[in-house]
């Protein structure tokens, strides 16, 4: 339960698993446009934002498939403000180890294709964070967030999580299915990671890696630099590989 509390950093209507289990119908056929101005959520008829949107973000929305903003993306979200109480809960967890060790399936982001499917190309700056699945090639600034994909530069105090990361992350925590990059924070999580893990607590599946921190544990393998390092191998300070 507390790294289902914890995983509601990134969303707070049961982001990872709810997902999953909502069956959609069939979407309807509605003609669409694009156009260089939006409030969001985003009109069913729009498909396409080539300039800006301004509003109070994206949602689980059956109707909609697809929509792509060009662009600046700002969600003034009034969710997220009160998400920054989770905190108090990380300090426990990292004591008891109990982030990795409680997931149960062989991933953190879980994405149904079903949900809509947002694509953001450019700059995202939120208070707060999705409610759908999103994708996004840029620079994201929030509060705390969740993609789909991210590719660029995610700045979220809270945290960021994502299927599938390709660049460069920084928050208190980053939780990342595929890890391509650099992540920054007191806590870093990925399933699988290609890239580095800076932070006072770093846990891993599987490490083709660096790890960097106080407490690194990897499942299976792995160079790691810390006070305490952990992998299937061995247990040893400083150095371990």
């Amino acid at each position: 339960m507390k790294t289902k509390i914890l995983l509601l950093l990134v969303s707070v209507s049961s982001f990872v698993s709810a997902q999953d289990t909502i069956p959609f119908p069939k979407i309807d056929s509605i003609k669409t446009h694009s156009q260089l101005f939006s409030l969001s959520p985003i009109s069913k008829k729009v498909d396409k934002v080539n300039g800006l949107v301004f509003g109070v973000g994206h949602y689980q929305n059956k109707r909609i498939e697809k929509q792509t903003i060009n662009g600046l993306n700002v969600d003034l979200n009034p969710v997220g403000l009160a998400i920054p109480m989770i905190i108090v809960f990380i300090p426990e967890m990292i004591q008891k180890g109990s982030f990795l060790k409680e997931v149960k399936s062989d991933t953190i982001v879980k994405v149904d294709i079903k949900f809509p499917r947002i694509q953001i190309n450019g700059l995202h700056l939120s208070t707060g964070c999705f409610f759908t699945n999103v994708s996004m090639n840029g620079l994201n600034i929030s509060l705390l967030n969740r993609f789909t994909k991210m590719n660029g530069v995610s700045i979220s105090p809270i945290g960021t999580q994502a299927k599938v990361m390709n660049g460069f992350s920084f928050g208190i925590y980053n939780g990342f299915n595929e890890n391509n990059g650099l992540s920054i924070g007191l806590v870093n999580e990925s399933m699988n990671l290609k890239g580095i893990q800076f932070g006072i607590y770093n846990s891993a599946n599987t490490v083709k890696g660096i790890q960097i921190g106080i407490f690194n544990i990897s499942k299976k393998n792995g160079f790691q630099i810390g006070i305490w390092n952990v992998n299937n191998k061995r247990s040893m300070p400083f150095i371990n590989w």
